[in-house]
This record gives C-alpha cells, sequence and structure tokens, in this order.
C-alpha cells in the first residue's frame, strides 16, 4: 500500500507543479501592470476606490445665526396718573400721558401729549393739554443738535393756546452707569393766545438741565429745571420744574410719583403766576 501511495504522488506531482507555476505568472504579470491578466471588474473597482480615498470633501458655506434679537429702534410709555393741581386750579382728578421714542443711528425723535381735564355739575373746572416733538441729531462727542416744537392750553391760567418753537444745542456733561446730567441751550419763537389779555408774540432764548440718579436697577431719581426768556421784555420769563421717582414693577410696568412747578412772571390779567401738579402715575411700558 506504501509503495503504491507513493507512486501516485510521484505521478500527480509534476502536473501540480505545472498549474501553480502558472498562476503565479499570472499574478506577477497583473502586478507589473499587463491590461489582459486583470479582469475589467476588479479594475475597476479598485480605481473607484482610489478615487473616494484621494478625494477632498467639497467645502461647505457657513452660515452664522445669531441668537441675540436685535436691538428694538422704538419703544412707547403711557401713564395713567392721580392729579392733585394748586394755584390757579384747584382740583383731584385723573390724568393721561403719552411718550413715544424712536432712535435712528445718529438721531432719535420723542413724540408726547398729556392731558388733564375734569366737570364739577356740568362745568369744567380744569382744563390743560400739552404736547411735544423733538428731534436731536448727534454731533461730535457729546455734543448734539435739537429742534423742539410744542404746543399746550390751560384755560385756568389763562392761556387759550399756546405754540414754540426752539433750536439748539446740547450736551452731555456727565454719562455715567449711575449719574448722568445734560443741559441744553437755544432760541425760538414763541405765539400765545391769551384769555383776557393781549396775545404775544415773541422772539425767547431757553435754558434748560436735567440730572438723573440711579439708586438700582429698579429706582431712578430726576429733576429738571427750564428757563425761558423773552428778547422783547426782560420781564416776560417763565420757568418750569419737574421732581420725580421711578420704581420698576414689572418688565413692562413702573411707578412714578412727580411734582411739577411752573411760574410765569408775568401772567394773563385776573390769574396767579405760580402752577403746581402732584401725581402718582401707574406707567406701561412697550
Amino acid at each position: 500500500m506504501k509503495t503504491l501511495s507513493l507512486i501516485l504522488l510521484l505521478t500527480a506531482w509534476p502536473a501540480a507543479a505545472q498549474i501553480a507555476g502558472g498562476q503565479a505568472a499570472q499574478l506577477a504579470s497583473a502586478a507589473q501592470g499587463g491590461a489582459g491578466s486583470a479582469p475589467p471588474a476588479v479594475s475597476t473597482a479598485a480605481a473607484a476606490v482610489s478615487a473616494v480615498s484621494t478625494a477632498r470633501p467639497a467645502a461647505v458655506p457657513e452660515v452664522s445665526i445669531s441668537t441675540t434679537p436685535a436691538p428694538r429702534k422704538w419703544r412707547d410709555s403711557a401713564q395713567l396718573s392721580y392729579v392733585n393741581t394748586s394755584g390757579n386750579t384747584r382740583v383731584s382728578t385723573l390724568a393721561a400721558k403719552n411718550t413715544y421714542n424712536y432712535d435712528w443711528s445718529k438721531a432719535s425723535l420723542e413724540l408726547e401729549a398729556s392731558g388733564l381735564g375734569t366737570q364739577s355739575a356740568g362745568v369744567v373746572t380744569a382744563e390743560q393739554y400739552d404736547s411735544h416733538e423733538k428731534v436731536s441729531r448727534n454731533l461730535s462727542g457729546n455734543d448734539y443738535a435739537f429742534e423742539k416744537g410744542t404746543w399746550s392750553k390751560d384755560r385756568f391760567s389763562g392761556v387759550r393756546d399756546h405754540y414754540e418753537l426752539a433750536l439748539g444745542l446740547g450736551r452731555h456733561l456727565l454719562h455715567g452707569v449711575l449719574d448722568k446730567l445734560y443741559t441744553e441751550l437755544g432760541g425760538g419763537w414763541v405765539v400765545e393766545n391769551r384769555i383776557n389779555s393781549p396775545d404775544q408774540s415773541y422772539g425767547s432764548y431757553r435754558a434748560y438741565v436735567r440730572y438723573t440718579h440711579d439708586f438700582s436697577p429698579t429706582a431712578n431719581f430726576s429733576q429738571g429745571l427750564e428757563y425761558l426768556g423773552s428778547f422783547e421784555s426782560a420781564s416776560d420769563y417763565r420757568m418750569n420744574a419737574d421732581t420725580a421717582l421711578i420704581t420698576t414693577i414689572s418688565a413692562h410696568f413702573s411707578f412714578k410719583a412727580s411734582y411739577v412747578w411752573k411760574y410765569v412772571n408775568s401772567p394773563a390779567d385776573g390769574f396767579g403766576r405760580t402752577d403746581a401738579t402732584t401725581s402718582m402715575a401707574l406707567i406701561f411700558n412697550y
């Protein structure tokens, strides 16, 4: 049996060696770049794998997404006040006021209107209306220019209609975190229709200063003083002063206590020089 196995092995060995040698020659030819020795499908797959491995991904454009909302350019404040007046009018009543502001990059607009009126037994016992518009334009540094137009009506102080136009310059003297102080100087023209007195029309000059102080993020104090003179008569001048304390209640509501004092050195005939208003107001800010 061993002799038969050895004879079969010696007989099959040359054929196996020939087959193995042919396969090795084919593989060597393919490795050296022979086109006919490698199947086309294998060559295509190898090229695809090489292209994928060497290709760089296409550039993806960057998209900047900001989660911070842009600052709002406008704001509005509405007030409902309980008012007590003294001087030419003595009354306790309700009053309303609205202030609108709009800011550009170098300019700002302010619109304000307020009204107070009351009746007793069908007779008007108090009537005050005020409105103004103001446009300010920033100059270099802390300086700015402004234009202001005013209309007011106060029958119980002898004024049927009061019109005023003013132009001038302002400057921020203090612009700190807690304290702010600014002043304005200018001139203009005044037209006033008076009750029981001749109407007036004259050139005027104006000086104004306002100081504010923040006690805390939710409470602040302000004090304003205005002097209005006449180029025609040195005795025909007016002064206005206002003091206010504002406390923030919430994001949209505030409480304001204020005192306004007005002085007219040459009032209409039969009327007093001084008027004062004390008020407690609920403010809605939007």
